[in-house]
């Protein structure tokens, strides 16, 4: 009974850990879906309803991981720095995680200026985005498996070893 519970928790464990190293290595990709669809308000609001900046970090862009990683943050930048927009930006979008602030970086020295040029930066980096998103499925799908085979292979291992 104690060699069957033993092997029980030595799956469980490595179950466990597959799930944690695969919930962790998709943070990137749930952030970047949040921002996909926050870029694609922004656009709205910006183009169509021309809402101004400090309206739309108040009122608009509130909610979801996009709001609590860089919305956020950026809108108490700008209180408690007074500094521009610009570079406020480039302080917020350096804390996301690789390759995000890369890919959102160009953005900053337009969002002063408004209007179409910001309109067709915004499309580019939301088609960039959804690329990297695409590209960072696929790859973390791969690499779930052979993490899920190599723990599995160990612990089944362990357990013929220590059995």
């Amino acid at each position: 009974m104690r060699k069957l519970l033993g092997s029980l928790l030595l799956l469980g464990g490595a179950g466990l850990w597959c799930l944690m190293r695969r919930r962790e290595g998709l943070l990137p990709v749930r952030i970047g879906r949040a921002l996909l669809d926050d870029l694609a308000v922004l656009d709205h609001q910006i183009r169509v309803r021309r809402t101004t900046w400090p309206e739309l970090l108040e009122n608009v862009l509130t909610e979801g991981l996009g709001a609590e990683l860089l919305w956020r943050p950026l809108l108490e930048r700008i209180r408690a720095e007074g500094a521009s927009l610009p570079q406020c930006w480039q302080e917020g979008v350096r804390t996301l995680p690789p390759p995000l602030g890369k890919l959102l970086g160009p953005l900053g020295p337009l969002l002063p200026e408004g209007g179409d040029t910001l309109a067709k930066a915004i499309q580019e980096t939301r088609e960039e985005l959804t690329r990297f998103l695409r590209e960072e499925t696929a790859r973390q799908a791969a690499q779930g498996r052979i993490t899920a085979a190599m723990s599995l292979a160990g612990a089944c291992l362990a357990i013929l070893v220590f059995v």
